[in-house]
């Protein structure tokens, strides 16, 4: 039985699923009192699995719909839109829905069309405030053990909110509200949720001493540990591809056009001419003894070293002004070094791929190469 009394708690999640028809809860290990204080409370309680078998009886009153977490990893699109038309088929026939998840709402992939966890009505977690994981309802309570309490809290967020405490803590060296205020709204709320942080009105603490470090450590811990695809990879990795064949296109072009036939022997200097030849042969072109000998050698550029060559008068900045690279160059090349190195991608990575690689379509290829105004 637990210590704490969950009942007003419980009472207000009920009355939001009565008047709202379909609710999300975030409800993460840390939490687990909670959990099982809802679960056992006046609602009928089913696992997503269970619920989308076809011999499946609509349940009357409240359904608490647990381990949606699942669906943030396994076949998301297809399950979730599934998901989305059985849970309104069923609340028009008057069932009320709470959508129970270890993940936050940002864990989950973007879906094509209508999202369930956006038409969801949002509902907190009850309010954990402590002074590291040994506060955590899970270790008062349970006596679970904080250290790895803590790392299951942080991988039930995702590797995308892990990234963007990696860069608010490590790479910013931020801590207190200064690093709070890095991030999003819906990270935000997930911290809440996974009782890291702790909501105060307007403001919001985080459940650790001032220089975080059982909360660092841990993160150290899931970051290295994470070696799954993460749901973006393949949007991000497309992207880039694309973005970067594009602008090698273009640069090949205008060599050509500049220097005819002789365009491999000087469209890079000396330095990048014998860089590049080193490269090609040690992997592919055994036999070769110049750069011409290269069908292209604009492919064993990096997109850093491609971009230089505009610096050339010969190649130009391909119609498209000088800030216009530089917002390029601000966000794809942060992007294509962490994936070069394997590294956690960030939530809007997918985002500004998609969006530059949509941008130099309908620069370079659509437009021709007219200038940016």
């Amino acid at each position: 039985m637990s210590a704490v009394d969950y009942s007003a708690w419980v009472e207000l999640i009920h009355q939001k699923a009565e008047q709202l028809r379909v609710v999300f809860l975030q409800l993460g290990s840390s939490n687990e009192p909670a959990r099982r204080a809802l679960t056992s409370s006046h609602l009928a309680v089913q696992t997503v699995r269970t619920y989308m078998k076809p011999d499946r009886e609509r349940v009357e009153g409240t359904l608490l719909l647990d381990n949606m977490e699942d669906l943030a990893v396994t076949s998301p699109d297809v399950a979730m839109g599934a998901l989305r038309e059985r849970v309104f088929a069923d609340v028009d026939a008057g069932t009320r829905v709470v959508l129970l998840s270890r993940a936050p709402r940002i864990a989950y992939p973007a879906v094509v069309g209508s999202s369930l966890l956006d038409d969801a009505s949002f509902a907190h977690a009850p309010v954990v405030k402590s002074n590291g994981p040994e506060g955590f309802p899970a270790c008062v309570e349970d006596g679970t053990d904080p250290t790895p309490l803590l790392r299951q809290a942080l991988s039930e967020l995702g590797p995308e909110l892990c990234a963007s405490l990696d860069r608010a803590l490590y790479e910013s060296m931020l801590t207190g509200e200064t690093a709070l205020s890095t991030l999003s709204a819906r990270e935000l709320e997930a911290l809440d949720g996974a009782g890291i942080t702790a909501p105060n009105g307007a403001t919001r603490s985080w459940n650790f001493s001032k220089h975080l470090v059982p909360l660092k450590s841990a993160l150290d811990d899931v970051l290295s540990d994470d070696l799954d695809p993460q749901h973006q990879l393949t949007d991000v990795s497309a992207g880039l591809w694309k973005i970067e064949r594009i602008i090698r296109r273009e640069i090949r072009k205008r060599a050509v056009t500049a220097w005819g036939g002789s365009w491999r022997q000087q469209c890079l200097n000396a330095d990048l001419t014998e860089k590049v030849l080193e490269r090609a042969t040690e992997e592919a072109y055994l036999a070769a003894t110049s750069i011409k000998h290269l069908r292209d050698p604009l492919e064993w550029l990096s997109l850093g070293e491609l971009l230089q060559l505009k610096d050339r008068t010969e190649i130009g900045d391909l119609g498209l002004n000088a800030a216009f690279w530089r917002r390029f160059g601000a966000q794809i090349m942060p992007i294509r070094n962490r994936l070069a190195h394997m590294r956690t991608l960030r939530p809007d990575d997918a985002t500004n791929v998609v969006k530059w690689q949509r941008v130099l379509e309908l620069r370079l290829l659509k437009s021709g190469t007219s200038a940016v105004s």
